[in-house]
């Protein structure tokens, strides 16, 4: 997998600019430790697992991307397997939000009170 050497950022990013990215955008290591967060609870929430999992995939999609000059077939066939499961999980969050809206309905409709 490519990985991104030092140097190649500060080269292609004016230093006060790359810490306001960094103050803004999580890394992959906090991403990894809430994923582990939501692991641990008891009821793990599966919108929120798979919000993480699609972070965690996009940084490091866009890592092997920025130093794709010296990646190989190799890693250009692992991004490539990355994108897809991205696309993967951005299906299931759609579903499980239209799940949890449905189920939202349904809870509303049984609670309000019934006219005779």
């Amino acid at each position: 997998m490519c990985y991104l050497h030092p140097a190649d950022i500060i080269s292609n990013h004016k230093p006060a600019a790359m810490e306001q990215e960094k103050m803004l955008k999580p890394t992959v290591t906090y991403h990894l430790f809430l994923y582990r967060v939501e692991l641990a609870r008891r009821n793990a929430r599966q919108l929120r697992l798979s919000r993480t999992k699609i972070e965690i995939t996009d940084e490091l999609i866009s890592n092997t991307v920025r130093n794709l000059k010296t990646c190989s077939m190799d890693d250009l066939k692992a991004v490539n397997r990355e994108l897809l499961f991205k696309r993967k999980l951005r299906s299931n969050v759609s579903k499980l939000k239209k799940e949890a809206r449905r189920q939202q309905r349904q809870e509303n409709q049984d609670n309000s009170p019934k006219q005779d």
